[in-house]
């Protein structure tokens, strides 16, 4: 194997007409000569701030995960308050033709789906309505 710059010495002497004599043998690998320290120290260092990045993206993530999920369903006391007041929400049911609720055109606040016929609706404060089926009674 022959360096670059080896390489173009012979070349050179090649091209001025001089006589090269070499010789072809079976040699060793010199791997070491193609990379250099600075090359492995700059590998390492970046490999290990990708690392650092990582983790600490990991551990932010993580965490507004667990603050997220924690603020999202609040403290038990906080449920059964909800639970509660939902419960006192008043209930109907659907008839056909009935005035004030449209089984055809209304659906629910919630879930979106129409409203059919002996539907258990929740009439809720803001005068929408929804149906047991999002709150069922039985889950309170």
């Amino acid at each position: 194997m022959v360096s670059y710059p080896k390489g173009r010495e012979i070349l050179d002497l090649v091209q001025k007409g001089i006589a090269v004599k070499m010789t072809i043998g079976v040699g060793t690998r010199h791997v070491q000569e193609f990379i250099s320290g600075q090359s492995v120290v700059f590998v390492a260092i970046a490999f290990i701030t990708m690392m650092i990045i990582s983790l600490a993206w990991l551990i932010f993530y993580y965490i507004q995960r667990f603050l997220y999920t924690g603020s999202q369903f609040g403290s038990q006391s906080h449920r059964k308050e909800a639970k509660k007041i939902i419960g006192q929400l008043p209930l109907h049911t659907v008839k056909h033709g009935e005035k004030g609720v449209d089984v055809d055109a209304e659906n629910c606040a919630v879930c979106i789906e129409n409203f059919k016929v002996k539907d258990v609706i929740r009439i809720l404060p803001c005068k929408y309505t929804n149906t047991a089926r999002c709150f069922p009674p039985e889950s309170l």
